[in-house]
């Protein structure tokens, strides 16, 4: 679990992040650093759960989600909330690396 230490204090941070910020366009600084802070994570043993990652954002917080798709300036982020899988599975799988689980 050590070896992974930044990717799991970081969706900790976007669970934390889905808990308490409101679905709107206010919060789209605090979600445009987080991403941009979890895109930098180099994960040991693993690839980067990007997609899971937004699909939770998209799921939970759909507003600013909608919100961010149509006004993001930036090609990567853009690019970024075109991505999305079943929400059940990206659950699963986020709460499997949290659990200490080394899953590709």
């Amino acid at each position: 679990m050590e070896r992974n230490k930044e990717l799991i204090d970081s969706l900790l941070k976007l669970q934390e992040l889905l808990d308490t910020l409101p679905d709107t366009v206010e919060s789209i600084p605090a979600f445009t650093q987080y991403i941009r802070s979890f895109l930098r994570i180099k994960p040991t043993g693993r690839t980067l759960p990007t997609i899971e990652m937004m699909t939770m954002f998209k799921k939970r917080k759909p507003n600013l989600y909608q919100l961010f798709k149509r006004h993001s300036n930036d090609d990567m982020l853009s690019m970024l909330t075109n991505l999305d899988m079943d929400y059940e599975l990206a659950q699963l799988k986020i709460e499997r690396i949290l659990q200490g689980e080394v899953i590709a």
